[in-house]
């Protein structure tokens, strides 16, 4: 067992998480043989994970699911004479955590792909309606009334959870569809709102579409069930990442935590935000939280590389990257960090690679062409990639598909072209950019150290909140 307490800065409100390794240990929590509980995880829905790799089928269970699972109704009427001890509370300790962004993508942080955790089997036809349970987390677990729409519900959480482009369209799909048929079903509504947003990244969708569709679906989400914490995330999420807002952000995520301080999705995204406006220590807690809460996971594993790189640990987050890539070469997004980290170190060839590899796999055609446009200016010499890479920089800034033009001014920087940089500078001025991408911003404030006039200039650019931190 895996007892791990929160630091010292963190939310009265969180508690720590145990973990239960193998069926003997998870049996005798539960106080039951080893088989009966192997039969109740495969009929029953009890929520035991798989760890991912190897031949020997390890598997664990975090006793607050376990405690959870026992407490819904029609689940357990083996059960009832004997419950399962509550959960021992250790150590309540505060905590934040942190985010990034990227700064060609907007990235998310991937969220969790394969997320493990399993919903009780409590299927419409033993529940006469959406009864309430005896805890909010408890409550988000239940499925619709109807069979047909709990179906394509846990359809369409299983596409969400594979983040392939076309998966996602059919998931929004379904998820529209769910929430059609039943309107008061809040968990539709935050799982429709998680997966607009997760198509921006791995998908195609426009920010504006998608963020416009994931606020209507997320406040729908808190109005409904204002206890549940994916509704909380969801507002938390678009806070920061559409509105620039991180005081707003930050308590989304504390509420969200203090319903549910279990939620690796939640530490995930918070330690995100955490991260790209530049908390960094309280960033990388908050996921390696996550990656505690949901082990094996390669989008966790990315973000946490990647919130590594924006606290200046290159080669670790280097490392960590190519590692994700050998064991998943077609997971798009760890490509993408490596991309703009050969970039930031000058290495054109590397970003042209990675940046082609990305595009394909997550099958934007505009991407495809702007990654190969760079790779032919590479064929023909570096001077041509760096041009076309800046155009494409410049492009980008201008039609809104990045944050800000810290894009750009990190390929300025990298290439030390003054000119340039005063004029991109002199545009986020003009428009009053606040640059909140942490590793970016890091690398551009070191090329220009020695310049007084263009750091003064980069420092504006630093968002209230990351001056702070």
């Amino acid at each position: 067992m895996v007892s791990v307490a929160y630091p010292a800065d963190q939310p009265a409100t969180t508690k720590p998480v145990e973990r239960l390794d193998g069926w003997k240990s998870i049996a005798a929590y539960l106080k039951r043989d080893r088989t009966t509980v192997i039969r109740w995880a495969r009929e029953r829905g009890l929520p035991v994970h798989r760890l991912p790799g190897g031949q020997t089928g390890t598997v664990y269970a975090l006793k607050h699911e376990l405690d959870r699972w026992v407490g819904l109704p029609n689940t357990l009427d083996e059960i009832a004479p004997e419950p399962a001890p509550p959960l021992e509370a250790v150590a309540d300790a505060p905590g934040r955590n942190q985010w990034h962004i990227r700064p060609r993508v907007w990235a998310i942080g991937a969220a969790i792909s394969g997320l493990a955790i399993a919903i009780p089997a409590v299927v419409a036809k033993q529940q006469p309606r959406l009864a309430p349970q005896s805890t909010p987390a408890a409550s988000a677990l239940v499925l619709p009334q109807d069979p047909e729409t709990a179906a394509s519900f846990l359809t369409a959480r299983d596409l969400v959870a594979g983040r392939k482009s076309a998966d996602l369209e059919s998931a929004i799909s379904l998820l529209e569809d769910v929430v059609r048929t039943a309107p008061d079903y809040a968990l539709g509504h935050a799982t429709l709102a998680e997966a607009l947003v997760l198509s921006r990244e791995f998908g195609t969708r426009g920010n504006d579409e998608a963020y416009a569709g994931a606020r209507i679906a997320a406040r729908s989400a808190v109005r409904l069930a204002p206890e549940m914490a994916a509704g909380h995330r969801m507002l938390g999420f678009l806070a920061y990442w559409a509105d620039q807002d991180f005081k707003s952000a930050d308590a989304h995520f504390r509420r969200a935590l203090s319903l549910d301080p279990a939620d690796a999705q939640s530490h995930f995204w918070y330690g995100n935000i955490l991260s790209d406006s530049g908390r960094h220590a309280a960033g990388l807690r908050s996921l390696n939280q996550a990656r505690l809460l949901q082990p094996g996971s390669a989008p966790i594993a990315t973000d946490l590389a990647w919130a590594q790189w924006a606290a200046g640990q290159d080669a670790a987050a280097k490392s960590a990257l190519q590692k994700i890539i050998a064991d998943d070469p077609d997971f798009a997004v760890a490509y993408d960090c490596l991309s703009i980290i050969a970039l930031s170190e000058g290495d054109y060839a590397g970003y042209a690679r990675n940046f082609l590899q990305f595009a394909t796999l997550k099958q934007d055609a505009r991407l495809i062409a702007n990654a190969r446009a760079v790779n032919a200016a590479f064929s023909r010499s570096t001077a041509a990639a760096r041009d076309e890479i800046m155009r494409q920089a410049i492009d980008d800034a201008a039609q809104g598909r990045t944050r800000s033009h810290a894009w750009p001014a990190l390929a300025a920087s990298v290439q030390g072209d003054r000119q340039q940089m005063k004029g991109i500078l002199q545009e986020a001025e003009i428009r009053g950019e606040r640059w909140s991408e942490a590793g970016v911003r890091l690398r551009i404030e070191r090329a220009w150290k020695d310049d007084p006039e263009i750091s003064a200039l980069v420092a504006r650019r630093s968002s209230a909140d990351t001056a702070k931190s």
